[in-house]
C-alpha cells in the first residue's frame, strides 16, 4: 500500500478540478454517479469488465487516479492498456483469491478519498463465496464515499450489493458474430444487453463488443 502516497488529498483535487456529478459512457449507454456504489453483474464474457475498463480509461485519461482491488488476480493489464487506461494513474492491488484481504484493501482505499474510481473486482469467485459477504460491508462503502468524487464499482457473477448500489446493472451476452468458413472460424464480436436490475420497466441498453486478434 506504499503507492497510496501517489494519491492526492481530496481538498487538493477539489481545488484543481471541478468534477461533474456523473460520468457518461456514450458507447455503452451507461452513466456512473460519483459518490455512489455501482454494481455490474453477469456471467463471464458478458461485457461488465469492458465497461469498467472504459470507465477507468476515461477517468485516468483526464488525470484522475483510480484503483483496482483484484480479488483473484484476473485483471489483464494488456487489455486495460488497449482499452485506453493510463496505467501510470492506476493502482493495482492483487489479493490472490483472499476475499477478506480484498475487502480490507477496498475499505482502506475508500477511506483515502482521493480516487476517481475504486473497482472491487470479484470476477472468478463462486456464488457461494460471494454470498458469505455481509451486507453491512456494502452500506459502509456507500456511506464512506458519499459526497466524494469517487465511484465505487463492484463486478461479480451475481448481484451482491443489494440496495446499497444506487443503480445495479445486469449484463447478458446475446448473439455472437463469426468470420471465416467451416472449421476455421474466428469470433468477431457479440451483442451485449445491459438491464437495470432494480427498475425492470426501464428499457435495456445494447452495445456491441468486438474481438481483436494480434500476433504473439
Amino acid at each position: 500500500m506504499a503507492h497510496l502516497s501517489l494519491v492526492k488529498p481530496l481538498a487538493q483535487l477539489r481545488d484543481e478540478q471541478q468534477f461533474v456529478d456523473e460520468v457518461v459512457l456514450d458507447a455503452a449507454g451507461v452513466t456512473f454517479a460519483r459518490g455512489s456504489v455501482a454494481e455490474l453483474s453477469g456471467e463471464a464474457s458478458c461485457g461488465k469488465t469492458s465497461v469498467t475498463l472504459a470507465l477507468l480509461a476515461q477517468l485516468t485519461a483526464n488525470g484522475e487516479v483510480c484503483a483496482v482491488v483484484d480479488s483473484c488476480d484476473s485483471l489483464d493489464v494488456v487489455s486495460a492498456k488497449k482499452s485506453g487506461v493510463v496505467l501510470d494513474n492506476l493502482l493495482w492491488v492483487r489479493c490472490g483469491g483472499r476475499l477478506e484481504e480484498a475487502f480490507l484493501a477496498a475499505d482502506m482505499l475508500v477511506q483515502a478519498k482521493g480516487f476517481g474510481a475504486v473497482w472491487l473486482n470479484l470476477n472468478g469467485l463462486s456464488e457461494s463465496k460471494l454470498r458469505q459477504v455481509p451486507r453491512t460491508y456494502w452500506f459502509r462503502y456507500r456511506t464512506r464515499i458519499k459526497e466524494t468524487p469517487t465511484i465505487f464499482v463492484v463486478t461479480s457473477a451475481v448481484p451482491v450489493a443489494g440496495s446499497a448500489s444506487q443503480r445495479p446493472l445486469g449484463f447478458t451476452r446475446e448473439n455472437s458474430f463469426w468470420t471465416g468458413n467451416g472449421s476455421f472460424k474466428l469470433l468477431s464480436g457479440f451483442n451485449l444487453k445491459i438491464q437495470p436490475n432494480r427498475n425492470h420497466y426501464e428499457p435495456p441498453s445494447r452495445t456491441r463488443s468486438a474481438a481483436e486478434y494480434v500476433d504473439a
